[in-house]
């Protein structure tokens, strides 16, 4: 299945069509369906983690995918938190909407409230970036890191093992909430550049890891 909006196509075109590469896809859902690394695995050999905090969606991509797979609800620490499972691929950690994104969640799903308005949750044990990636012996590069949590990418990007890990290219999601800006400001001031933007994903590439002949691609991009 193709990504939802050519991510895949782009980050191959970045990497000039890489071979074995490594990705990390948080927010994996089942692995196909508008996967941005599905296409990466199958067709160019890239190795990844994939982590998905959804029991059904889990389910289904331990059978979707041959990369490693964890059933772990990422965030900026440990903690036993309220978690929208109800809401498929809108669930998410209930802490970390906005109320826009909370409520749309709900609207689209159709979820029934109880007597005090609140939609049916869960509870989930949350794991760290830190400890997710030391448990799958990720390498110190990841070449592509599609983030797309419903909420929460900002926390792990701030949460983020920048003392052994890094990342060259990622693709994250906003859903236009505020936090887009701040997303861009931690990232520039990690050195990396905006790319483009699509309706609900912004990607961006770390500066230091592409030599020179990206230059013209990327300032494309950028007028995208």
């Amino acid at each position: 299945m193709p990504s939802q909006f050519g991510q895949d196509q782009l980050v191959l075109q970045l990497l000039n069509g890489q071979r074995n590469g490594y990705f990390l896809d948080t927010g994996a859902a089942d692995g196909l369906r508008s996967s941005n690394t599905a296409l990466l695995e199958r067709e160019f050999g890239w190795r990844g983690l994939c982590v998905e905090p959804n029991t059904t969606f889990y389910q289904r991509l331990i059978r979707n995918r041959n990369c490693q797979c964890l059933n772990a609800c990422l965030y900026d620490r440990v903690a036993d938190l309220p978690f929208l499972e109800a809401a498929g691929t809108l669930g998410g950690l209930v802490n970390a909407f906005a109320p826009a994104q909370l409520a749309h969640a709900v609207r689209t799903q159709r979820l029934t409230l109880d007597a005090a308005g609140h939609p049916p949750l869960v509870s989930k044990r949350t794991m760290t970036l830190a400890t997710a990636l030391s448990q799958a012996r990720a390498p110190a590069v990841i070449d592509y890191w599609s983030l797309d949590t419903e909420g929460s990418e900002l926390a792990l990007l701030r949460s983020f093992p920048f003392e052994r890990h890094t990342f060259n290219i990622i693709t994250v999601e906003h859903n236009h909430q505020p936090a887009r800006a701040a997303i861009r400001g931690f990232l520039e001031a990690r050195g990396f550049i905006f790319v483009t933007a699509w309706f609900i994903d912004d990607c961006y590439l770390r500066a230091a890891a592409f030599p020179r002949r990206h230059a013209g691609s990327v300032v494309w991009r950028r007028r995208y």
